[in-house]
């Protein structure tokens, strides 16, 4: 019984080490004004030189017809917007993607970065554009809708940028990993095994 608590201590602990470095959040923006409208989605995460790692994982893409991938304005990318894109600030780097606009776009964004406190920071960006590359829904003159700054010694800054009328362009919301679940599994199994071990020194008396 000591042993299985020691293990669930143990994973205990290793899971909220990683915790630390990693969050997945999911990404909603509403364009039905939009309906029927084309235009592009580009990514980006791109930090300086002395930035310490950060990597970006983009998967569940919804909510848009998908057209062709612009490969004059992606590079340094891996992977597909309709499956799962993977970037790094290890250099330069965007994907853009034409798509029809018309319902709820929705994705999911996770990312992992290094513990450093020192180096500069990194930003991670979501834009809709017209067929133009003009700003679309947001009031950013560079279509920007959604942004994450990573500043070293910081927490994760992951906000909506505004509409025109002040209204945020996306709703962002932290998605429960299975390290969050595996947690609350373990926590459940300490409180099952200290129930249990009471119950037992009870009846003994």
């Amino acid at each position: 019984m000591k042993h299985i608590l020691k293990l669930a201590l143990a994973g205990l602990a290793l899971v909220c080490s990683n915790m630390a470095s990693a969050a997945m959040y999911q990404v909603d923006v509403d364009t039905r004004a939009l309906e029927g409208q084309g235009g592009f989605v580009a990514l980006g995460l791109n930090g300086l030189s002395d930035s310490p790692l950060v990597r970006a994982l983009v998967s569940q893409f919804r909510g848009s017809s998908f057209g062709l991938v612009d490969n004059s304005n992606t590079f340094n990318v891996l992977g597909q917007l309709s499956s799962t894109l993977k970037l790094d600030n290890l250099q330069p780097n965007q994907f853009t993607q034409g798509v029809i606009f018309g319902k709820k776009l929705q994705f999911n964004v996770e990312f992992a970065e290094s513990n450093s406190v020192i180096g500069s920071g990194t930003s991670f960006a979501f834009s809709l554009l017209d067929k133009n590359y003009g700003s679309l829904l947001s009031a950013d003159p560079s279509g920007v809708a959604v942004m994450a700054e990573f500043t070293p010694g910081s927490a994760t800054s992951f906000n909506s940028l505004l509409r025109a009328d002040g209204k945020a362009v996306a709703t962002i919301t932290p998605v429960p990993e299975p390290e969050t679940y595996a947690l609350i599994g373990l926590g459940l199994l300490g409180l099952a095994m200290q129930r249990r071990k009471r119950s037992s020194y009870i009846s003994k008396i």
